[in-house]
């Protein structure tokens, strides 16, 4: 099988970070930078092109990337389901982002006090398609889970799904590398693990309340509903801001998405020329550019600074 060459930071529009992304070989890559042009392809080249819905804003993301603001409430992102997108395909799969709360108590919840701010699935019970998805709760929800991060696996019926979380202080408008990897033949249930940061933050088994009457393991299968971002079914919204979507057929490793997190917040500088390559600094290389002919400074022999 022929894969598609990743994208390089010298491509047009591409940052260090995302060349670095992609050379970790995601099956998807959405960057979710200019909203307003109403749909964004795949930076993969694998063709999974996403359409956004009531969103047209962005913010900017530490290494001074754009990234789509979502309004708590009817807007979203949408991608058609694909073979890729599934857990069950592989085995292993992850789910990447960086997400930006803009309040710690949502106004659209869902049931306890949470929301989705991406997933796949939009109905449960019979012909149900529950996959996967992305919660935060509230600061105050009925279940004294203060604005804890999470990431869950169901069956296609729903009902209740297995995950790990992450219970950490969290402050408005900060941003957060969020990622969960999913291992169904790891132990005797499979694993699901979740990173915040690039840190690993917490690990279960995809099963609920194993060795009890109440025993749900979870055996991820196929389903047609898409993959959506600032919401999972319509019935919870995000509000904040969301950037870098990465979908994987593997589970990534913590120095992969330790390399991420170094990468975005690292000492890098503006890339002015547009070239991918940071003006005096390179967060994903972590070596100068200053005098090497490179970046934005040009400060090369016979090169004169970039203003």
């Amino acid at each position: 099988m022929c894969l598609p060459h990743p994208a390089t930071a010298g491509s047009p529009g591409l940052s260090a970070y995302d060349a670095l992304v992609l050379s970790h070989r995601p099956v998807a890559y959405w960057r979710l930078s200019h909203p307003s042009d109403g749909t964004e392809s795949d930076r993969t080249g694998n063709g999974h092109k996403g359409t956004f819905h009531g969103v047209t804003s962005t913010v900017r993301l530490p290494n001074q990337d754009g990234a789509a603001v979502f309004d708590g409430s009817s807007g979203y992102f949408e991608i058609p389901t694909a073979k890729q997108f599934h857990i069950s395909t592989t085995g292993a799969f992850t789910m990447e982002a960086w997400i930006r709360p803009h309040t710690l108590q949502f106004a659209d919840g869902n049931q306890t006090g949470y929301v989705h701010f991406m997933g796949k699935g939009t109905k449960s019970g019979s012909g149900g398609d529950r996959e996967w998805a992305g919660r935060m709760y509230s600061k105050v929800n009925k279940e004294n889970r203060p604005n804890r991060i999470s990431g869950y696996a169901w069956n296609l019926d729903g009902g209740f799904g297995a995950g790990a979380f992450i219970q950490q202080p969290v402050k408005v408008n900060e941003w957060i590398h969020y990622a969960v990897t999913f291992d169904t033949s790891e132990g005797a249930y499979g694993k699901v693990r979740i990173y915040r940061d690039g840190v690993p933050a917490g690990t279960d088994n995809l099963v609920y309340r194993p060795g009890t009457d109440d025993e749900v393991v979870i055996r991820p299968k196929p389903g047609p509903a898409p993959v959506r971002v600032g919401t999972r079914d319509g019935e919870s919204s995000f509000k904040g801001a969301i950037g870098k979507v990465a979908l994987y057929d593997r589970e990534l490793t913590a120095a992969e998405l330790r390399s991420h997190y170094a990468a975005m917040t690292g000492p890098a500088t503006p890339d002015l020329d547009s070239d991918g390559v940071g003006d005096v600094f390179s967060a994903a290389t972590r070596t100068p550019t200053v005098g090497n002919g490179k970046g934005g400074n040009r400060f090369g022999p016979g090169r004169a600074p970039y203003l």
